[in-house]
């Protein structure tokens, strides 16, 4: 039976578009959707709140949906139900939504097709990052190792030597033969627009993350750095494949899905959400311990999430590492 249904979004990311989006997409598959402003004062029916801003949804009462899509788990004190990377099961409060859903997978479903010579005749290998320095260390070992063999072409942020970080990446990254697609860190079922964006730009990656990657995504049409067991053996296959036109050939030609298919995580996402506007059950509770850390977090998050207050702790917490 379809609902009328108030929602509202807040924490996210400030080019977040609340209106058009694939929560409500998916809400508005089944049920009538009214979309309150962002900075109204009007509770919702659900609430839905990211990793973003300064603790909004700490003053809502009501159905809490929280998405996340960075490799931190949900906090099931704090939300009723999440959308995030892992494959934990909680009984019908969350279910795995990764963060490329929300990029244009179609991109990657459908490349462009190259010719032979074209394909081949591209530079070496693109890297666009801006993440340096809270990330796992491997990250930047792998990119040493591989610029070892070959210079890289650095379109981001990082290492920069383009001209300044491009604008659009994933044409940047059209120009090259290979695409360091390197994950922040490795945890499980934490696959990022990382692997999608190259994969769409019709180059091979060489990718760097959880193994949930070979699930989502071909294997045949990526270099898993998890299959090597050293960064030395990785960059002689990189060496041994940028040298041998047939094979480099035969993983850029690989369907990029398995069953030329993309896992649909968009029905599973209307089912799953079509399942809170039915049930509208409420998991948190205000009382006992549950409130006690809801009190401190209204306290904490606003004081936390502001940009001033991260660089104090983000320079205190450099001092205590140098004792």
């Amino acid at each position: 039976m379809r609902r009328h249904v108030k929602i509202k979004f807040v924490d996210f990311w400030p080019s977040f578009d609340c209106e058009n989006n694939k929560f409500a997409d998916a809400l508005r598959l089944r049920h009538d959707v009214e979309v309150l402003p962002r900075d109204g004062d009007d509770v919702p029916d659900i609430l839905f709140y990211s990793r973003c801003g300064c603790g909004e949804h700490l003053k809502y009462d009501c159905v809490k949906v929280y998405f996340t899509g960075e490799n931190d788990f949900p906090d099931f004190n704090e939300c009723d139900y999440a959308l995030s990377f892992y494959n934990c099961v909680l009984g019908d409060r969350h279910m795995r939504y990764p963060l490329y859903m929300l990029y244009e997978t179609g991109g990657a479903l459908s490349p462009p097709a190259l010719a032979d010579k074209e394909a081949l005749g591209r530079g070496f290998c693109s890297v666009v990052m801006r993440n340096s320095s809270n990330c796992d260390p491997m990250r930047l070992r792998i990119i040493d190792a591989v610029e070892s063999y070959r210079p890289l072409a650095y379109g981001g942020p990082y290492r920069n030597n383009t001209g300044g970080p491009v604008a659009e990446k994933i044409p940047f990254i059209a120009g090259y033969k290979f695409n360091l697609a390197l994950e922040n860190s490795i945890v499980d079922g934490y696959v990022t627009e990382k692997l999608l964006e190259p994969l769409a730009a019709a180059t091979v990656p060489v990718y760097w993350g959880s193994r949930q990657a070979c699930r989502d995504f071909n294997p045949d049409a990526f270099i898993n750095v998890g299959d090597y067991d050293s960064t030395d053996s990785l960059v002689e296959a990189i060496r041994r494949i940028d040298n041998d036109a047939e094979e480099y050939l035969r993983i850029l030609r690989a369907p990029n899905f398995k069953d030329q298919e993309p896992v649909d995580f968009d029905s599973r996402l209307a089912d799953f959400l079509d399942n809170i506007v039915c049930g509208m059950k409420r998991y948190r509770v205000r009382f006992g311990e549950m409130a006690v850390l809801h009190e401190r977090r209204c306290v904490t998050v606003p004081l936390t999430g502001k940009r001033w207050s991260y660089r104090v702790m983000k320079l205190f917490s450099g001092r205590l590492g140098r004792r």
